[in-house]
């Protein structure tokens, strides 16, 4: 037991429950590269066989499934579903997301109120506009789909079945890409 009675040591405490969760999440399969630079709240469920690389921030209620990838430097918030294979990689930004297996965005996204289908490449750069300055609107990424780095999805919008955006292309709101299309 310790008495927090300052901000320093209230983050000392923090910091003590934190290791704990990180280990019980080790102990169980998951392999954290660095737990000293990687924040994980309770709240979060890691399946075994999934890399969280340095510097990641996980946040309460988010789930990833098994065997995948994340970071480094991600941000995985709140209402974040990955299921198993799916690979977060560096600088990308989640909310309210949810990723198919296998599917994945590397490098460089903000991803929010998104659902991605199965076997999805996210290009760098890419950005799920989801709020028009009164509401977030919710954007659909269907299985098989590939879209391209830089690209923007200004929500409500749907890329469809195997859809392909090219790099630097603007999906505005209401206009959907029609399954198997390439739109630039």
């Amino acid at each position: 037991a310790v008495g927090i009675n300052t901000p320093a040591e209230r983050a000392y405490a923090d910091a003590a429950l934190r290791r704990r969760l990180l280990e019980t999440l080790m102990d169980a399969g998951v392999r954290i590269e660095d737990p000293r630079t990687t924040y994980i709240e309770p709240g979060v469920e890691i399946g075994s066989g999934t890399l969280i690389h340095p510097f990641c921030v996980i946040r309460a209620g988010v789930r990833i499934g098994r065997g995948c990838e994340v970071g480094p430097f991600a941000h995985l918030r709140e209402g974040t579903i990955l299921a198993d294979g799916a690979e977060i990689g560096d600088f990308v930004e989640t909310k309210k997301a949810s990723l198919g297996r296998h599917s994945k965005a590397k490098h460089l996204a903000y991803l929010g109120d998104v659902t991605i289908g199965r076997d999805v490449n996210i290009g760098a750069g890419t950005i799920v506009a989801n709020y028009d300055g009164k509401a977030k609107h919710h954007t659909l990424v269907k299985d098989g789909a590939f879209v391209g780095s830089g690209t923007v999805l200004v929500a409500p919008v749907t890329v469809g079945r195997g859809a392909t955006t090219g790099a630097g292309a603007v999906v505005t709101r209401g206009n959907h890409v029609p399954d198997g299309a390439v739109v630039v």
